[in-house]
């Protein structure tokens, strides 16, 4: 008879369950009916996980957005969960930092130091972030407009 694997147990009990999407409910009872199975292997099982027990989503920068945005959303609603929240992320920063230093392509390091600091940004006030990234987002837009026009022909003016 194989041995099952932790993430199998994973899938197997939300099956049992009936459970579709993880919240905080369910969380808890995978838990507690799982001690030997980690965080990361249920947030890793493919099934759908809301946040905060989700974890940080970090590979690319849309997925970092939206968890983060997701995350400042948490910890506006439910100050019981702030110090999870703020865990949550301290961790994924840390992740992202170390990534950025071991990583192998110099676009891949750049990459993971920004997020380190997006992390950073959040951490400093979660409910900033969300503004601060259209900000970002809109600065970077008008950046690259800027970049795609050709540059005036000597002696004519710049075009408005």
């Amino acid at each position: 008879m194989p041995r099952l694997t932790k993430k199998q147990r994973v899938l197997d009990l939300a099956a049992t369950q009936g459970w579709s999407r993880i919240g905080e409910s369910e969380w808890n009872a995978m838990r507690q009916a799982l001690p030997d199975v980690s965080s990361s292997v249920i947030q890793q099982s493919g099934l759908q996980i809301d946040a905060p027990w989700c974890g940080i989503r970090q590979h690319t920068f849309a997925e970092l957005e939206a968890s983060l945005r997701e995350f400042s959303v948490v910890y506006a609603a439910r100050g019981d969960l702030r110090r999870f929240c703020r865990d949550q992320v301290i961790a994924a920063k840390d992740r992202a930092k170390w990534l950025s230093r071991q990583a192998g392509s110099n676009e891949t390091c750049k990459r993971k130091a920004t997020m380190a600091e997006w992390m950073l940004v959040w951490l400093g006030d979660p409910a900033l972030f969300p503004a601060w990234v259209t900000a970002l987002k809109s600065l970077s837009q008008t950046d690259l407009q800027s970049a795609a026009e050709p540059p005036p022909e000597i002696g004519q003016p710049p075009t408005p």
